[in-house]
């Protein structure tokens, strides 16, 4: 995605001439400035560049460095206690690695993870490919499935996959068992993969159908001249040049699996499976006095592991240059022709579009027909899960606070990207990474870690921030700040610095140049960075679900009580228009950034 203007030196001197950087009417001879001039410009610029590092630098180190540091201090401290001990000890460890239930809760993990990886590398690369190489029926359909999966909530999908194939009251299971004699359920381990593959596969299409596209075709065609059947050339030429970018993905796929949280939750709990993020949700939420050691034991033990893989993943990424196949020779892409499997491929696309609905309209149905599947079929039309929405008890306050909290932290976390990706990009301070650096360290923290690790701050620090939306707000920019950066870095990247020099030889100041010229070429990201983040901060459940209060409820929170107190009619009410809501705003969302200037 980029925007549009000419970023090249003759286009940079005359974008940035054309935005008069003195009163209108001045003749442009009179712009250029002596070089006494420049130079204390120049300086008084490195000033506040270092100025602004420094600052950005404290407040990125205050909000992420405390919590993680009181967690690894609270899985050290004797008793679990949330009193400031000067006694080290490792008992919450041994307590963890020794327990009855940690390897099962390792394998439970370690099955998942490669199940769900697995499953979201073969179906994202196999949309992807066919998508990219071939000119198959129904690649809209594909693209659709990429926008739902992103556009409707991970917990809404788990639950509306309960409502199809749940044991002993899914829709479908309920025809299945009058038809048929059998049921399927969907909690289960197979469950659990199934649903987190598709959960996962659109992310593994969109990072993998660029480098589809980018293979040069010429490359096959030599091979196959020289006497290669097809399969050959997939197998020892088209395989290895994807083989970097295909692991990369794994590799994150597999830390975003690690980290999942409302699959595991809704389908793994009720069938006994356990992973590393139910657990540290149940260590808080089972139990009356909470065991903050053995949480944070857990939280540090997943961190670390993800930080090995993390490590590999940046040691994957760095080699994958040695497979470069665009350059700036010529380049020739090829579609592959299918013939009537085309038509093939179209209906597999179909029933694709079909499963990542399903989820929605399950709950649609649900709301207005709450007996469906039973032996009376259908059962009677019915409004009443509405009207006992509407009377839900702390409803209008909960999407109030989700709103509230969407929009202050994309607004604060996109501002807070915003300059320091100018100042990584744009500036020459010595340690300017480092500002990267440490937002981006949550990138491997899971929501429920992240969310312990911030409760156990503000039950600690004398700061009256638990029990109100602003621990929200905190945590939330903590946690999406490295997704933001990754928004607004590049975009300033493919920003010439010409641009820059242009504005200021012709008599800009600073912030004249960053208002007048290099902030309207970034809107589109801003745009993307700032939606992203609403998005999920109005509808996070992992870290939410560890912080929240019955003063503080949410839009997750009060879905995830509505599940745990049974009322599921009403539950499939709230998902039902909460999916509309997300998709009309997402596709909005969509337009109006195709408007104001993305191109794919």
């Amino acid at each position: 995605m980029t925007a549009g203007p000419d970023t090249g030196r003759g286009g940079a001197a005359t974008a940035a001439r054309e935005v008069a950087l003195r009163p209108p009417g001045q003749p442009l001879e009179e712009l250029p400035i002596s070089e006494e001039e420049g130079n204390a410009r120049r300086g008084a610029r490195w000033v506040r560049e270092r100025w602004w590092f420094l600052t950005l630098l404290f407040v990125s180190g205050v909000l992420i460095v405390p919590p993680l540091a009181l967690m690894v201090w609270t899985s050290l401290t004797p008793g679990g206690g949330l009193g400031i001990s000067s006694e080290m000890s490792l008992d919450g460890y041994r307590d963890v690695l020794t327990s009855e239930g940690f390897r099962d809760i390792l394998a439970d993990t370690a099955v998942f993870t490669l199940g769900a990886s697995i499953g979201s590398i073969f179906l994202g690369c196999a949309m992807a490919w066919f998508v990219a190489r071939t000119d198959m029926v129904g690649k809209t359909l594909i693209y659709l499935c990429v926008f739902l999966s992103f556009a409707i909530p991970g917990m809404i999908e788990a639950i509306g996959w309960i409502l199809l194939f749940g044991e002993g009251a899914g829709i479908i299971n309920g025809f299945l068992d009058r038809g048929l004699g059998f049921t399927l359920t969907i909690q289960s381990m197979s469950g659990m993969i199934f649903v987190q593959t598709l959960s996962w596969a659109p992310m593994v299409f969109l990072l993998l159908v660029g480098p589809f596209k980018a293979i040069d075709a010429s490359i096959e065609d030599s091979a196959r001249v020289s006497g290669a059947r097809k399969s050959y050339v997939y197998r020892r030429i088209t395989a290895p040049l994807l083989a970097p970018s295909i692991l990369a993905v794994l590799i994150l796929v597999i830390i975003r699996a690690v980290q999942a949280f409302e699959v595991p939750l809704f389908l793994g709990t009720p069938a006994g499976v356990k992973t590393f993020t139910t657990e540290i949700y149940g260590k808080l939420r089972r139990s009356y006095i909470p065991d903050y050691a053995e949480a944070a034991a857990y939280g540090t033990i997943l961190v670390l592991l993800l930080l090995a893989t993390l490590m590999y993943y940046h040691h994957v990424t760095r080699t994958a240059s040695r497979y470069t196949t665009v350059t700036g020779k010529a380049f020739k892409a090829s579609t592959i022709p299918l013939g009537r499997g085309r038509w093939v491929m179209g209906g597999i696309a179909a029933i694709l579009f079909l499963l990542y609905v399903a989820p929605a309209l399950a709950m649609a149905v649900t709301s207005v027909w709450p007996n469906v599947g039973a032996a009376s079929g259908l059962g009677d039309f019915t409004f009443r899960n509405y009207e006992e929405l509407a009377g839900h008890r702390s409803l209008w306050p909960g999407i109030r606070n989700s709103l509230v909290i969407g929009v202050v932290t994309a607004t604060i976390a996109t501002l807070l990207c915003l300059a320091a990706a100018f100042l990584v990009v744009r500036s020459a301070i010595p340690g300017r990474q480092s500002l990267d650096h440490i937002l981006s360290i949550p990138i491997v923290i899971p929501g429920t870690v992240l969310g312990l690790a911030f409760l156990i701050t503000y039950l600690r620090v004398p700061i009256a921030v638990y029990g109100t939306i602003w621990i929200f707000v905190l945590a939330y920019i903590a946690h999406y700040a490295p997704y933001a950066m990754r928004y607004l870095q590049p975009s300033l990247l493919q920003i010439s610095k010409d641009i820059d020099d242009a504005g200021r030889i012709s008599g800009g100041k600073g912030h004249v140049v960053l208002r007048r010229i290099l902030l309207p070429l970034v809107v589109p990201a801003v745009i993307g960075s700032w939606l992203y983040v609403f998005f999920h901060a109005f509808r996070d459940i992992s870290i939410a679900a560890m912080i929240y209060t019955a003063q503080t409820p949410v839009v997750a929170t009060q879905l995830l009580d509505m599940w745990q107190d049974g009322v599921a009619g009403v539950l499939s009410a709230y998902g039902s228009l909460l999916s509309i809501v997300s998709i009309l705003i997402g596709g909005g969302a969509f337009y109006f950034a195709k408007r104001m200037g993305f191109k794919e």
